[in-house]
């Protein structure tokens, strides 16, 4: 998935949605995080973001601190 087109997405299932955000993860940190897998993330402490009806870049932005 293209991380510059996942703002332009509807609404995703939560397979969906967690790939937007690794895409979004390596986007970011392409330096450190380039090849982050699913396995390698807790999606536990990610599933709140996206039951709270965030998107993906919203999730991460928020994980991150970002959206102040």
């Amino acid at each position: 998935m293209n991380a510059s087109a996942i703002d332009d997405i509807g609404v995703l299932s939560w397979a969906q949605w967690q790939n937007a955000v690794l895409a979004l993860l390596r986007a970011d940190f392409a330096e450190v995080l380039q090849f982050i897998g699913m396995e390698e993330v807790d999606w536990d402490s990610w599933r709140n973001f996206y039951v709270e009806g965030r998107t993906p870049k919203s999730a991460v932005d928020r994980a991150l601190e970002r959206d102040f």
